[in-house]
């Protein structure tokens, strides 16, 4: 278990958009920013929270905001980011377009949580980069698949030390929903309210 205090909370809100056709934090989900939903959670656990982001908009949210060091790299990009910027030994990195994930599933990846290891979600099939703990130690290799042009955030994982988080066997899944299209985002807000 790695102690709250040792873990800094990027949330990564750079991508291109393009199935949304707009800046996806900024859209809302149940009447507030898809990305308000993750930093309100993220303020009730008391946990340090930045943005990594080249859209200016997003300092509204009060936190710390930084654009990639090295640009047009995806998420491996903006997790070399995060590692560079903060001074925890490990980051947890969050997707902006994620707003169901929820306080069991956070408290459940940092009671995982091992030094020197990546700690990944999991839905038993396959594994959420952006829902993952990183340690501080991995910038360098980093480093090097971003310039060897080794994008793919799960190859880079599977490469590392990790333990996984299966949310599919705690049934907490529906944290791990991407809303990636106008259709899952309403598809997404009327599932939610019908079980309300």
């Amino acid at each position: 278990m790695i102690r709250k205090k040792a873990i800094e909370v990027f949330i990564l809100a750079g991508g291109e958009s393009r199935r949304m056709g707009t800046d996806k934090g900024l859209l809302n989900f149940k009447g507030t920013p898809m990305i308000l939903h993750i930093i309100k959670l993220l303020n009730k656990l008391d946990l340090k929270t930045s943005i990594i982001s080249s859209n200016q908009e997003y300092l509204k949210f009060g936190k710390p905001l930084y654009t990639d060091i090295i640009p047009k790299k995806g998420p491996l990009g903006g997790l070399y980011t995060a590692l560079e910027y903060s001074n925890a030994s490990m980051v947890l990195l969050l997707a902006c377009d994620m707003p169901s994930i929820n306080e069991e599933a956070i408290q459940s990846l940092m009671t995982l949580a091992e030094a020197g290891k990546i700690t990944v979600a999991t839905d038993s099939e396959r594994i959420t980069p952006l829902f993952a703990c990183y340690p501080k130690s991995l910038k360098e290799k980093v480093e090097k698949a971003i310039l060897a042009d080794e994008l793919k955030m799960q190859d880079f994982i599977t490469r590392q030390s990790h333990v996984m988080l299966d949310l599919n066997a705690l049934e907490n899944t529906e944290v791990l929903q991407n809303l990636n299209t106008q259709e899952q985002l309403k598809a997404a807000e009327n599932t939610e309210t019908d079980g309300e």
